[in-house]
């Protein structure tokens, strides 16, 4: 059973657009989805926009139980490249002609945002009539303006492609970010879940709300998507954050708070922001926290907060660590643990296999530094591992790398038998199918069409077929047309980097290296 509140009633005969925000995957990952709830709540913070959800597997909203041929803008909120499947079935169950170039002047424009649709959209772009490229606020406003003076958007097509970040392939375009963190929407009725199913709770809970402290991080971490994609760093204002989460709590009668942000322990004034949060009685929670700007003040002011477990991302060996930028020494992670162990968190610590130049016997060093750090728990499950295989992302300076299976799967083999703490690890399967949805062109969409039906000896042999285009002197990126603000001449230097181990210091601290974002 599950009861909402906070949700948006609105006449759908008084407005004069009806939107579906759709998000193809289940419910306890749509609704803690800090993007999800901005565009629900700045949407229908117009009175002339009816904004509805319609979460996989359901084709109805939530709100009136309407199917989706009955909007006049289906949106889908693509966080996650597995998700292309939902996305597709969604359409394929609605009344809507699954591909563009088969709907009618009366079907709804069909749009799509989110990180993978800003990455790389190729392998979809059939199905969808139009991507958003960057922030919603910045956007969704122009394109819902032009839909509603058109009864054809189709055929209009070129009106929607005048907006700076609308995207359709043929037609570059340049991704639209909020530069200023006091104009970003921050959704203070965010829809309350109360429930007793763990399949649709929320991943903080039933009992917490999301505060976004910052967008963006430039680290420069060389194997992250959103590190070198939403770029510059934007912290919001810390008086503005302790406001909007007194008023956030006013209206949904929670005590906890989960910060978000792609690197929120990063954030300026992070002791002061949760000591304060701490004084005014909250709970926080937080996501996966930077190792080098975790400080044992912070530790124990999370601590004191009602915070049971850290999560950290060692990554891997500290030598392979330099050659994905992230330059944490050994001995930082073993304090960062130690000083948690001592506070009675637990840890949780993600880790990487097939990272660039990997040989055996790094993973066999990798075997033994996590041995080390785990005789530290003093109990059962007080640290715990979470193992992926290295996926090469768009806009990264690992887009130029590879994918091995075989090779992966020898090292996950060596990896996972050794281990006897509690740890989680990827299936390789879906790595290779995130790998091709990943760095595949628009001639992906014709398979798609066949849904997960596909056998994986396919995907196998197209992520061996990517790999030959990338070894190519003149492979082209599919992404090209997509301009996120940093320079692939930046990228190109940063790969050459990988081999040598050399570190590009962090912008923040170190000054400028012209990465081409703040231009």
């Amino acid at each position: 059973m599950i009861e909402e509140y906070n949700t948006v009633i609105k006449n759908p005969r008084k407005v004069i657009t009806r939107f579906a925000s759709c998000y193809p995957n289940i419910y306890r990952v749509a609704m803690s989805s800090m993007g999800y709830h901005i565009i629900y709540d700045y949407l229908n913070a117009r009175e002339d926009i009816y904004c509805e959800r319609v979460i996989y597997p359901q084709t109805k909203s939530i709100e009136t139980r309407s199917d989706l041929a009955d909007f006049d803008i289906v949106s889908f909120t693509l966080q996650f490249e597995q998700d292309y499947f939902n996305m597709i079935d969604m359409l394929k169950r609605s009344n809507i002609p699954l591909e563009s170039k088969n709907r009618r002047p009366t079907d709804p424009l069909v749009i799509a945002g989110g990180p993978c649709a800003a990455s790389n959209p190729l392998p979809i772009s059939t199905f969808v009539d139009l991507f958003v490229i960057g922030d919603a606020e910045v956007t969704l406003d122009k394109i819902i303006d032009v839909r509603s003076d058109t009864n054809n958007p189709r055929a209009d097509i070129y009106d929607f492609l005048d907006i700076p970040g609308v995207y359709k392939p043929g037609e570059p375009a340049k991704i639209q970010q909020v530069k200023n963190m006091k104009d970003a929407w921050r959704p203070i009725y965010q829809i309350v879940t109360k429930t007793d199913n763990k399949k649709f709770m929320p991943a903080f809970g039933d009992n917490a709300f999301l505060l976004e402290v910052s967008r963006g991080c430039t680290r420069g971490c060389r194997f992250c998507m959103s590190g070198c994609m939403y770029r510059p760093r934007r912290e919001t204002p810390l008086k503005t954050l302790l406001e909007t989460a007194e008023k956030t709590r006013q209206v949904t009668g929670h005590n906890k708070v989960a910060l978000i942000g792609e690197a929120v322990s990063d954030y300026s004034k992070i002791e002061e922001l949760c000591w304060e949060l701490t004084q005014e009685g909250f709970q926080i929670a937080t996501p996966s926290l930077r190792i080098e700007s975790v400080t044992d003040e912070l530790l124990e002011i999370l601590k004191q907060s009602g915070l049971k477990t850290i999560t950290i991302a060692p990554e891997t060996i500290q030598k392979q660590r330099w050659k994905l930028n992230k330059p944490i020494t050994d001995t930082e992670i073993y304090h960062t643990v130690d000083r948690a162990i001592a506070l009675k968190l637990k840890v949780k610590m993600y880790l990487l296999l097939g990272t660039p130049g990997e040989t055996t016997d790094d993973i066999m060093e990798l075997i033994n530094f996590l041995r080390q750090l785990t005789s530290k728990g003093v109990r059962y499950n007080t640290i715990t591992t979470s193992v992926n295989p290295l996926i090469p992302k768009p806009h990264t300076p690992l887009q130029y790398m590879g994918f091995d299976y075989d090779d992966l799967y020898d090292k996950f083999k060596k990896y996972s038998t050794r281990l006897k703490h509690r740890n989680k690890k990827e299936n390789l399967k879906k790595a290779t199918i995130q790998y091709v949805l990943t760095n595949s062109g628009a001639e992906l969409n014709s398979l798609l069409k066949i849904g997960k039906k596909i056998a994986f000896k396919d995907w196998y042999k197209l992520a061996y077929k990517i790999n030959e285009e990338k070894e190519k002197e003149n492979y082209t990126l599919p992404w090209h047309e997509i301009d996120v603000g940093i320079k692939n001449s930046f990228l190109k230097k940063e790969y050459k980097k990988v081999e040598t181990g050399e570190i590009t210091p962090w912008c923040e601290t170190d000054g400028c290296y012209n990465c081409g974002s703040c231009e």
